[in-house]
């Protein structure tokens, strides 16, 4: 295992600061979940962007739930329906897995 450079360790101090002195990951889920629905304020930009930075896995979850917002938008509103009562045709449930195999 290779040693770490200064600009690597200069970055890791940096992030552990960052999650230590700002809001935790459970408190920025509420603010990525709010972007998806409304603009946030200067402070929740703020917070999320400075959030982001240190927490790769809070990334993946701002990139998963846009996803999902993205792919219900483009669902009609018959498999929307279906969707939230917990059932799905099978053209639908073909549609749904053609679509994320296109993206994979």
């Amino acid at each position: 295992m290779s040693e770490l450079t200064i600009y690597q360790r200069i970055t890791k101090v940096f992030r552990r600061m960052i999650l230590r002195t700002f809001p935790s990951c459970r408190e920025i889920v509420h603010i990525i979940s709010a972007s998806l629905d409304r603009p946030l304020t200067f402070r929740e930009k703020f917070l999320m962007k400075i959030h982001l930075f240190a927490c790769k896995p809070c990334v993946r979850y701002l990139d998963q739930s846009a996803f999902v917002g993205q792919a219900v938008k483009i669902m009609d509103k018959r498999d929307k329906l279906d969707l939230f009562r917990g059932t799905l045709s099978d053209s639908a449930r073909s549609r749904i897995k053609s679509a994320l195999a296109a993206t994979s």
